[in-house]
């Protein structure tokens, strides 16, 4: 993936708090509101010591009640004031990993598939779900702390300042430990946050594809072999997670005793001061009250760092997706309305990057409306290219593609694919009915029409008599079905879609004779009046075509229909001989 420029988490809180920031507010007073009698107890602790020692006030007793009934209140109402201030803040963060996450999903529909082809799975699975939800989570957690943090300070500094000014400079020497702490440990707890949250998208690829594997696993005998290979990635999480943990406790341990050692200095100087006379008992206690509150949540603050390290690569990893330059930029641009489907293929030239050659070179095809086209050659030979560039996947480096006439990249694509249809060597199929699969992308389509594409697609035999016709649950990736009605359903999807174009990539290679013969019918009934690509390796597939396009390194090396280039000696003509004696070897035996 390219790299992305790291913005401070800070940055990237902002960016997601934008427009929020009265409901912010909001939730401060909230706070304030609830956490009062953390903030008051303290201060009335010390007046009600103060009472107890000086027995000259005549107005004690009422000042005592006066104070028991304040603090009660304060407690009581705590229970309200939190509950609202919980649904406020939960209805933030909340919001911000729904937005994330839609905003993940929206940017990975736009990314090229060369952008897919580079990622994996598992790692973009581990970032919609865990680094968001330690991207929600960090300002939950550190709110209360910062807020509570921010309050007691500045209620410490209001207090000490009216009733002892000179003990502030106690209060100030926290500051630089503060400051030397996060310098000496942040940059090992951030590159150990790093290192375990990249162990953990490796570990999440892997078990992402020890899942995809597990038929062709099972079927070689290899359980164990990949066991040892998926723990390996789960040990380096282990490893990579003990650091993290055993730094933050050495960040924490150190924190904890520096900031408790300053508070040992400040209660024996407060006693002393208290016995030569210079404060009252209420003010040792007071003071002893703010010093431990504030030292309490200074280091509260601290054991944050690790938090805010893990939630800084969490940012990170999702700004490589949110950030990635690799789109297919669709907005803005002219709409295909009426698609008839000619191709023009103009001097193509493409070239995949990373690499040395190019895939097509000097690339020049007519396709008129309607016609089908097969395209057949060595591998390597550009087969599948044409068909991503006929798709839009990818787009030529020069050389212009056309369709209807139209450049094909001043076009919106998501327009122009509502026109195509495709069927491939390996159907995608999600856990559902055949209906929603058939129907897929298509809401509030009538029963009838998924009927009649089953019936075109030869299909509807075989699914009247699963259990519950077309609204039998077929399974994730359509594995209660077989190879060949799996392909069926995939026809029937194309056909439900009614395209102008249709993409046929190696649709019946995969099947067995009976298979084929089946879904080749059903094949030949969608290419009719339609603008058709075909790639087969079987060429007896593909002698129903209009026009036969043979490739070999990238050029186009000879055309014409299967009748005319059967007669000469080519790729295709040679494979057609081939493919007749094995045919005729199996009929024998």
């Amino acid at each position: 993936m390219k790299s992305v420029k790291k913005v401070s988490l800070l940055q990237s809180y902002r960016k997601l708090l934008k427009g929020k920031w009265r409901q912010l507010a909001g939730i401060f007073v909230l706070y304030l509101i609830k956490a009062s009698p953390v903030f008051v107890l303290p201060i009335i602790t010390a007046a009600m010591i103060d009472l107890a020692v000086d027995q000259t006030d005549p107005k004690r007793y009422s000042k005592l009640l006066f104070y028991f009934i304040l603090i009660m209140l304060l407690a009581i109402q705590n229970i309200p004031s939190h509950i609202v201030y919980s649904r406020m803040l939960s209805n933030i963060m909340r919001g911000i990993s729904q937005q994330l996450r839609l905003d993940l999903c929206r940017q990975l529909q736009r990314l090229t598939l060369l952008y897919h082809n580079r990622s994996n799975i598992g790692r973009l699975h581990s970032k919609v779900i865990r680094d968001i939800e330690i991207v929600e989570q960090t300002p939950r957690i550190l709110s209360e702390q910062v807020f509570s943090f921010l309050c007691q300070v500045t209620i410490a500094i209001i207090v000490i300042a009216v009733r002892k000014p000179n003990a502030l400079w106690f209060f100030l020497v926290s500051v630089p430990v503060v400051v030397a702490l996060r310098r000496i440990f942040s940059d090992r707890i951030d590159k150990s946050a790093q290192n375990y949250r990249r162990s953990i998208e490796t570990m999440s690829s892997s078990l992402n594809d020890m899942l995809n594997m597990i038929p062709i696993t099972r079927a070689h005998g290899l359980e164990e072999y990949h066991v040892k290979e998926v723990d390996s990635k789960i040990s380096a999480v282990f490893r990579k997670g003990k650091n993290f943990d055993v730094i933050n406790a050495v960040f924490g341990s150190t924190a904890w005793a520096i900031m408790t050692c300053i508070h040992i200095i400040f209660i024996s100087g407060s006693v002393y001061a208290s016995m030569k006379g210079h404060i009252t008992v209420g003010d040792v206690v007071l003071f002893n009250s703010m010093f431990l509150t504030l030292t309490g949540h200074t280091t509260m603050i601290l054991n944050t760092l690790p938090q805010l390290s893990q939630a800084q690569e969490s940012m990170a990893s999702i700004e490589e997706v949110l950030e990635s330059p690799d789109l297919e930029e669709n907005s803005g641009k002219k709409a295909f309305e009426n698609l008839t489907g000619r191709f023009d293929f103009i001097g193509l030239n493409y070239q995949y990057p990373d690499t040395t050659r190019h895939t097509l070179i000097d690339f020049n095809l007519e396709v008129p409306q309607g016609q089908s086209i097969a395209f057949v050659g060595p591998s390597g030979s550009g087969k599948s290219t044409m068909l991503s560039m006929v798709l839009g996947f990818i787009k030529p480096d020069s050389g212009k593609l056309l369709i209807d006439g139209m450049n094909i990249t001043e076009m919106d694509l998501r327009t122009y694919r509502k026109h195509v249809g495709v069927v491939t060597q390996d159907s995608v199929f999600f856990s559902g009915s055949i209906f929603e699969n058939v129907a897929y992308g298509q809401k509030g389509i009538p029963e009838e029409i998924i009927i009649n594409a089953l019936k075109d697609a030869d299909a509807y035999d075989f699914v009247q008599d699963l259990p519950d016709g077309i609204y039998t649950d077929i399974g994730s990736d359509g594995l209660k079905l077989s190879g060949g009605q799996m392909q069926r359903l995939a026809i029937a999807r194309a056909i439900v879609r009614n395209p102008k174009v249709l993409i046929l990539d190696e649709a019946t290679s995969s099947l067995d004779t009976e298979s084929e013969k089946k879904v080749q019918i059903a094949v030949d009934m969608l290419m009719k009046n339609r603008t058709t690509f075909v790639v087969a390796h079987r060429v007896s597939t593909i002698q129903n075509v209009d026009r036969i396009v043979i490739l070999d390194a990238g050029k186009i090396v000879a055309q014409g229909s299967p009748a005319e280039l059967a007669k000469g000696n080519n790729f295709y003509s040679k494979a057609l001989l081939q493919s007749m004696l094995t045919d005729s070897r199996i009929t024998k035996n």
